[in-house]
């Protein structure tokens, strides 16, 4: 999609993070359909099914994340920031990141 900001992050044993090389400045809170999730993932994660989940207040959105992507849902873009954890899950395994927080300007 060519209408689309890429927000990308690193994620290393239990530790999500944003790439270094990923700008984050300048996101403005309530988009919709524009801002999508990347992950690129240490080999913990090899195999695993996973969800993203996206935090607004106490509010948990989880999206499955398909090729190392998923849409951020607009219902987590409401406030000032948002939090980003994720979750994968294989057959006797699951593991799990912090919550990192992402900031929205108004």
């Amino acid at each position: 999609m060519d209408n689309e900001r890429i927000l990308k992050f690193m994620v290393s044993k239990q530790i999500v993070g944003k790439y270094p090389d990923c700008d984050f400045s300048g996101i403005v809170k309530g988009s919709e359909g524009y801002l999508t999730a990347m992950f690129v993932f240490s080999r913990e994660w090899y195999g695993c099914k996973i969800a993203a989940s996206f935090w607004s207040g106490e509010k948990e959105y989880a999206v499955p994340v398909k090729n190392g992507r998923c849409a951020i849902p607009a219902e987590a873009l409401k406030r000032n920031q948002f939090y980003v954890s994720l979750t994968g899950v294989m057959e006797g395994y699951k593991i799990t990141t912090n919550k990192l927080k992402v900031s929205q300007e108004g």
